[in-house]
């Protein structure tokens, strides 16, 4: 039995601010994981990066940790292969820098490519630039939804195209950033937005595809692969697992095993409150989170809670936000409210006949503000018309 072992991940979206450290121990810790097994290949499936169009010094320093994460596969003997992603996250000539530093068993591919050697066959299939596609004569005119069906039956045709092109008697591979019309989310929208898709058509002639851009891992008609990303990026992805697959191909007779690995990403944690249990931090203080401290701890938190105006008035957003972090929260990324007002009735005394000031002072009666605080505003009133 002859096994060939690959890594398949996608979907970095490596990013200087907050989360730049957290995705770079993720990315040691994952290139560590890669070498301890001796893998044979290693795909990254785009989207290495977050965005396209950056300054110079953001850039300097997300492109030198993606090199950083490459050297330490090369170093180790690790073939690897990348394809860029989507064009709004990834520049194209921040993998062209990359292929530039010609680092040893590291490829690179911004275009369409077939890549055959002695173990494998891979067809490369990298993000779509839709906008250049859209400026080509053929395209000009036509409503999206005809764009976009004759862009996925000409990536349809390239797929099997390149799949007829491959030797029989070694594994078939296609590698791509696109949108699998099976998949379980991200289908719909991107559909309506007339992104061009990868049909079951298009993968029929393959035994292993390998993809990004979907972030949600998941398995699809057997043999067609989502990664997800190595870390959470936002809350979108909160109920996610983020990691990658290791497939091991069984060379004798075809059979793929393949399994999902886990990365040790930050966790982001929701927490809804209605108003009952709003009165009960209230009544606590920090340690009305006792009962979610694992869920807190070193976790990114997002807080909303609803309660009356009443209620409202009595939180401390500030003591709130350090109850959190003394329970453990690494980071506070909101806390929204959803404040339930009553409508009062007119005060039928408040008319024509009142200066400003006692407009002013008749207001804040009604909403219940300190006198002492009323005086003084009133008395600010007074000064800012006297001139």
């Amino acid at each position: 039995m002859i096994l060939i072992k690959i890594y398949h991940l996608a979907d970095i979206h490596i990013s200087t601010g907050l989360r730049f450290d957290d995705i770079n121990r993720v990315l040691d810790w994952t290139a560590d994981q890669i070498i301890a097994e001796k893998v044979d290949l290693c795909l990254i499936a785009g989207d290495c990066f977050k965005d396209a169009k950056v300054m110079l010094d953001r850039a300097s320093q997300e492109i030198a940790s993606i090199v950083r994460f490459l050297r330490k596969l090369s170093e180790a003997g690790i073939w690897t292969m990348v394809i860029s992603g989507t064009p709004f996250h990834d520049a194209i000539p921040a993998y062209e820098l990359i292929k530039e530093m010609d680092i040893e068993n590291i490829v690179i591919y911004t275009k369409p490519h077939l890549h055959l050697n002695h173990m494998l066959n891979i067809a490369c299939l990298p993000g779509l630039n839709r906008s250049a596609l859209l400026t080509q004569d053929e395209y000009k005119g036509l409503p999206p939804e005809q764009v976009h069906r004759i862009m996925t039956s000409k990536i349809s045709m390239l797929c099997q195209g390149m799949s007829a092109q491959m030797p029989d008697d070694k594994p078939k591979i296609l590698m791509a950033h696109m949108t699998y019309q099976g998949a379980e989310t991200g289908f719909t929208d991107l559909l309506m937005q007339n992104e061009p898709i990868l049909t079951m058509e298009a993968v029929a002639g393959f035994d292993l595809v390998c993809l990004g851009h979907i972030h949600r891992p998941q398995m699809i008609d057997g043999k067609v692969f989502y990664s997800g990303p190595v870390e959470r990026l936002s809350f979108n992805e909160e109920d996610i697992t983020p990691g990658f697959w290791i497939h091991e191909f069984d060379k004798d007779d075809g059979e793929i095993v393949s399994e999902h690995i886990e990365t040790p990403a930050r966790k982001h944690y929701s927490i809804n409150w209605d108003e009952t249990a709003l009165l009960h931090f209230l009544n606590n203080g920090t340690s009305g989170f006792h009962w979610l401290a694992d869920d807190i701890k070193d976790s990114i938190i997002r807080l909303r809670y609803s309660c009356s105006e009443e209620v409202a008035k009595q939180l401390n957003r500030k003591q709130l936000e350090q109850s959190l972090m003394s329970a453990g929260a690494w980071h506070i990324a909101e806390i929204k409210a959803t404040v339930n007002r009553v409508d009062r009735a007119r005060d039928t005394s408040v008319n024509e006949s009142l200066t400003v000031p006692q407009a002013l002072a008749k207001w804040c009666e009604n909403r219940e503000i300190d006198p002492q605080e009323t005086q003084i505003l009133c008395g600010m009133t007074e000064e800012l018309l006297e001139g």
